[in-house]
């Protein structure tokens, strides 16, 4: 009897079909939760690196315009708007009929800078005025374009290497960008404007640009990635009559 005792005490030890069952779920909920946690963190990762070369682009288009803005001045006489500010000064309308001149400037531009100084076209000219560089917003293809030309033989521009007259992309392919303008300040040449302009003081600053733009990356991602930049930049030319 005392033999078989010992043996249902043995048996005993062992775990039930409900106790397997229980435990089972148990390791299922947490294996779920572990799995959850990990795809969230690779996910996380993920978006890091893309926001983080998004910027990255981003950085690499504002130090090529920074350095442009830096070396050379706004080329005031590529811009249709350049005469607004003659016309509140009351000087000639006839001054207005400025047709496009290629011998000035070697891209038309269209763009006119607005009254609070917007534009979708950056012109910048070197110091010597030996190039000139045009940035141009393209809305439709949601990027920005770059395009350089030099001083040729006899008065003209001839575009400088590595460019050709359709423009080149100035951004990488992982951003689009939303939206773009250039803040340009003073709307005028402050050293070449005439006496009209040197009696406004609201005129008589160092040109500056302030670049505005929204870019969202290309790629589809679980969170929408955005980026939304401003940064001013002054010219390092100063000049007189």
């Amino acid at each position: 009897m005392g033999n078989v005792g010992v043996k249902n005490k043995g048996l005993r030890k062992g775990f039930t079909l409900i106790e397997l069952l229980i435990s089972l779920v148990i390791f299922v909920i947490f294996m779920g939760v572990v799995a959850s946690s990990f795809v969230s963190i690779v996910r996380a990762q993920k978006e890091t690196n893309e926001i983080r070369k998004m910027y990255a682009e981003v950085r690499a288009f504002v130090d090529l315009v920074s350095e442009e803005a830096r070396l050379g001045t706004i080329d005031y006489e590529c811009y249709p708007a350049a005469t607004q500010f003659k016309t509140n000064l009351q000087i000639q309308p006839s001054i207005q009929a400025q047709a496009y001149n290629q011998d000035v400037c070697p891209v038309q531009i269209d763009d006119a800078i607005s009254a609070d100084g917007r534009t979708s076209v950056l012109a910048l000219v070197r110091k010597d005025g030996m190039q000139k560089t045009v940035f141009r917003y393209d809305s439709a293809a949601k990027t920005v374009k770059v395009v350089k030309y030099e001083a040729g033989s006899g008065g003209t521009w001839v575009l400088a290497p590595g460019y050709d007259a359709n423009f080149s992309d100035a951004m990488g392919t992982l951003v689009k960008v939303d939206r773009l303008s250039f803040a340009i300040n003073p709307d005028v040449n402050p050293y070449g404007g005439g006496q009209g302009v040197y009696s406004n003081n609201a005129k008589q600053f160092q040109p500056k640009v302030t670049l505005f733009m929204s870019v969202s990356g290309r790629k589809d991602t679980v969170t929408p990635l955005s980026i939304d930049f401003q940064t001013t930049i002054s010219s390092r030319v100063y000049s007189r009559l």
